[in-house]
């Protein structure tokens, strides 16, 4: 599943790896690590997604957690939900909540405290959903989230930077916030369908990260003091990498 320049999701044909998931979601890249490392915990999480896609994260969904979407386009939906495309929701994990709309409108409606994930995905062609990354967005996140509740950033951008914008920002609300390239890839690697990423989560305190802190290649970020992103300031020009 592909947007412009940018791909939003891939399935394996193999019937013993459809429910595997592959992209920026492999088991062994950072979204996967996390899951990993916090499986201890994870039994009755409930877990927010911004950003559907071909629905490749839902694979990580076990029994007991609630999961629930939040997508801005019916036609991804669509593609997600419809088995000639991609099975992840119907046959890997069913009893998904998928709810249509701008995502920050639709969890400024949803009670507080609540999630134990929060997943931020939301990306169309390269281009950043600036209104999903700025401090008032990242405070009703942490409104939403329990107390020992993580947010998770997919930050891949070909032209980009973000990884100061998130870090700036978890510095503004007092957070601990580590970031994770995960952008060399072994040739079996690319051939099992994974992609290059980075990732960035975030935490109220570092305990809540678990075993993740402990593995060398999450790097703590810190904020450069620089202008924190807001609803009224952003600018592309600060982040943007000059040779990408």
């Amino acid at each position: 599943l592909s947007h412009g320049g940018t791909l939003h999701g891939r399935q394996s044909l193999d019937p013993s790896r459809e429910c595997e998931p592959l992209t920026y979601y492999h088991t062994t890249g950072p979204l996967g690590q996390l899951f990993a490392a916090l499986e201890g915990r994870t039994a009755q999480w409930r877990v927010a997604a911004v950003g559907l896609g071909a629905g490749s994260i839902a694979s990580y969904r076990r029994p007991g957690q609630e999961w629930t979407f939040y997508e801005v386009d019916p036609t991804v939906v669509q593609l997600a939900r419809d088995p000639r495309f991609f099975t992840y929701l119907s046959k890997c994990s069913t009893d998904i909540e998928v709810v249509l709309g701008d995502a920050r409108i639709s969890l400024a409606r949803e009670p507080g405290n609540q999630f134990d994930l929060l997943v931020l995905d939301a990306y169309n062609s390269d281009s950043v959903p600036i209104h999903l990354i700025t401090q008032q967005a990242l405070q009703l996140y942490l409104d939403k989230i329990t107390d020992r509740g993580l947010i998770i950033f997919h930050i891949s951008n070909q032209y980009l930077d973000l990884s100061p914008v998130v870090a700036n920002l978890a510095q503004e609300l007092g957070l601990v916030s580590f970031l994770k390239n995960d952008l060399i890839l072994s040739e079996q690697e690319e051939l099992l369908g994974k992609e290059p990423s980075q990732w960035v989560i975030m935490a109220r305190r570092l305990e809540d990260l678990g075993d993740l802190i402990d593995d060398p290649g999450w790097q703590r970020l810190e904020g450069s003091g620089g202008p924190v992103w807001t609803d009224s300031y952003s600018s592309i020009f600060r982040v943007l990498k000059w040779n990408p």
